[in-house]
């Protein structure tokens, strides 16, 4: 006889996180809604034991290893949680890693803190997009998007700009032009 099991509250709040992850990377530049706010709910979905983890915030990295992810410094990150904000940030987010040649899946993952439909308007193009798609984002510093943009695919960052109630996903696949 087969015994159900019944999701727990957790589990489906880490289900409908990762979904909107995967929707937001499947659909770059379209805004995904969250069912839970903030950077904690999608960390906890993606992040355990074998995972490297960096949080810029020292009380979001504790909340981090409280899930068992192991911290990491920033250059050997398997996932970053950081602001695009200012020259600081962006001094600290040119040490992640793009991947190599032969191994360009050990990139990083970005998280980062986004006014999503606020600030200056991109214009994204690639795999997953019809045409062209056009978002405005705040919240990230305008040098970013050259610096993102250094690294060319395979190699580069898949980037999840995370705003109050959505997420954003822009796979290194994407191309972003600043209009």
């Amino acid at each position: 006889m087969e015994t159900l099991v019944t999701p727990t509250r957790d589990d489906i709040r880490m289900s409908e996180a990762f979904e909107a992850l995967m929707w937001a990377l499947t659909r770059p530049g379209v805004p995904q809604p969250l069912a839970e706010p903030g950077l904690l709910p999608l960390a906890e979905c993606l992040v355990d034991r074998e995972t490297t983890v960096f949080a810029a915030d020292a009380a979001f990295g504790a909340a981090l290893a409280a899930t068992g992810a192991r911290p990491a410094p920033v250059e050997s990150a398997d996932y970053v949680f950081a602001p695009l904000a200012d020259a600081a940030d962006l001094a600290r987010i040119a040490a992640v890693s793009i991947g190599d040649p032969f191994y360009p899946e050990h990139a990083a993952t970005i998280f980062a803190p986004a006014r999503i439909g606020a600030g200056p308007a991109l214009r994204l193009s690639g795999p997953g997009i019809a045409g062209t798609a056009q978002l405005a984002v705040g919240g990230v510093d305008p040098a970013f998007w050259p610096l993102r943009a250094r690294a060319a695919y395979p190699l580069g960052w898949d980037l999840f700009l995370v705003g109050e109630a959505e997420v954003v996903g822009i796979p290194r696949s994407t191309l972003v032009e600043v209009i």
